[in-house]
């Protein structure tokens, strides 16, 4: 996977791209130091995934994440320090695919690149918990349409492989859908996952 990194901190920047050369999955790390660096070098160079800093100067990291989707369509995570969650739903509504706080980024971040890349979805606790503080915002809502397949599999009573079996997809990558759904869901086990999945059969008609 290549990935392009947009920071505009020199020093952070370089502490992450130190972090993420040496993961096994990753083939390449490309870096900008701001938003328009950022798009001018995906107008010259393909990557599968962009990391991108929240607060930078010029651009900004949200008009740089819209444009982003808009004219690449690549999964695009956030890192922030931000602490604001009305910055979660502009995010959110900017079409980000993940969040991860500074603070939580060398712990959490290569299981969030790994979730992305699979076509999962990752926001932290505190994203999560903004989320779901938002008007109109349901904790279901915030499920990809993979992992509502997942979920949906998962009340169906079926194990991990046999999710895998069904959906055509690896159990390693089940694990990580579960992970990412029991997190944004804000629950600890799949029964209660499920639970809530069942105290809302109107959802599984449609997008919402």
């Amino acid at each position: 996977m290549k990935v392009l990194l947009i920071e505009d901190d020199a020093s952070y920047r370089l502490g992450i791209e130190a972090q993420l050369t040496p993961l096994p999955f990753i083939s390449a790390v490309l870096t900008a130091g701001d938003g328009e660096q950022g798009l001018a070098l995906l107008e010259q160079t393909p990557v599968d995934l962009v990391v991108l800093d929240l607060g930078m100067p010029g651009l900004g990291g949200l008009e740089t994440c819209r444009r982003i989707k808009r004219q690449h369509r690549l999964p695009v995570l956030v890192l922030t320090s931000q602490e604001d969650p009305a910055w979660v739903e502009r995010l959110w509504q900017a079409g980000a695919d993940g969040y991860l706080h500074k603070s939580a980024a060398i712990e959490q971040l290569p299981l969030a690149l790994r979730s992305l890349e699979l076509g999962a979805s990752w926001w932290d606790r505190s994203a999560t918990d903004a989320l779901r503080q938002q008007p109109g915002l349901e904790a279901l809502t915030e499920l990809t349409p993979r992992e509502r397949d997942v979920l949906q599999a998962m009340a169906s009573g079926l194990t991990n492989q046999g999710i895998a079996d069904s959906l055509g997809i690896s159990a390693g990558t089940v694990r990580i859908h579960v992970h990412t759904i029991l997190q944004k869901l804000q629950v600890s086990n799949r029964t209660q996952a499920v639970l809530k999945l069942l105290n809302r059969p109107d959802w599984l008609n449609g997008p919402h």
